[in-house]
């Protein structure tokens, strides 16, 4: 892929071959795509690794509930659509916006492959990776507690930000992911916020020079990412006082007999519940 954005010129080879890649149009292409395989590489670990059919890694009830996915997705979207859309007027609007050679390249492959990209990143992380960390502990408080903390961390660290701004913003959406994901049930809600944060974000890729969109290093962002923290929460707040309303199950059914012992690692969140976190 880099061979093919040399031969067109969009990638300096000197630059290439010391790390310092400028974003293109068919690498953000290749990075969504490589992040989609997240999805179905986790749920073929899962099954794999829990003996369960891969179903339950989506939800609790056994399946990816798509009504409540649509349900949380509109909250996220008014949401976080009017926060946008309040930020830009407080900046005096986006500049620099031009129609280009990209421009259809780009939509197409936002509107086809971010969802799964962002779906990636969760079944991966809160899904897969919650799970596994959870099934070593005997109390699931403490499962739920360590499985947070250290998918969110792996999480940040995944960005590779050097800004603190933006770290800050990544532990934070990935906190309140997992929260989402233990109080229903299910991945349904982090995905939804999820891939409307990535969409939004993206919204004006396709008009615009992208070279340096993964440039997080320290001072691309500043204290205006509350802005962006707080209406992140508001979203959480809002799917959690969802899924009180609908009272969605956070534990299923007891499962089979498991024929691994409570106190072997895998034996506690695992063969007693559905439990997701």
């Amino acid at each position: 892929i880099i061979l093919i954005d040399v031969a067109n010129g969009r990638i300096d080879m000197q630059k290439a071959q010391t790390g310092e890649l400028e974003m293109t149009p068919l690498l953000f292409l290749v990075n969504n795509l490589t992040l989609a395989l997240w999805v179905p590489l986790s749920l073929l670990t899962a099954w794999a690794a829990f003996q369960q059919r891969p179903k339950w890694l989506s939800s609790i009830q056994g399946g990816f509930r798509w009504r409540l996915f649509w349900r949380f997705a509109l909250i996220a979207l008014v949401v976080l659509g009017a926060s946008t859309g309040v930020q830009i007027l407080l900046e005096g609007g986006v500049g620099g916006l031009a129609w280009n050679s990209d421009s259809v390249f780009l939509i197409v492959t936002i509107v086809l492959t971010t969802p799964f990209q962002a779906a990636g990143e969760e079944y991966s992380l809160r899904g897969l990776g919650a799970r596994t960390i959870g099934s070593w502990f005997g109390s699931r408080r403490a499962g739920l507690i360590v499985a947070t903390l250290v998918t969110s961390i792996v999480f940040m660290l995944l960005h590779g930000a050097g800004d603190p701004w933006l770290n800050a913003f990544y532990l934070l959406f990935a906190v309140l992911s997992s929260i989402l994901v233990w109080r229903t049930g299910g991945l349904e809600a982090s995905i939804a916020l999820h891939v409307v944060n990535n969409l939004i974000g993206e919204a004006f890729l396709p008009f615009s020079d992208i070279s340096g969109i993964f440039d997080r290093e320290a001072g691309v962002a500043g204290p205006e990412t509350l802005w962006q923290m707080g209406a992140v929460v508001v979203v959480a707040g809002l799917m959690l006082w969802q899924a009180g309303r609908l009272r969605l199950p956070r534990t299923a059914a007891p499962a089979a007999p498991a024929q691994t012992e409570l106190s072997k690692p895998g034996g506690v969140f695992w063969n007693s519940s559905h439990t997701i976190a």
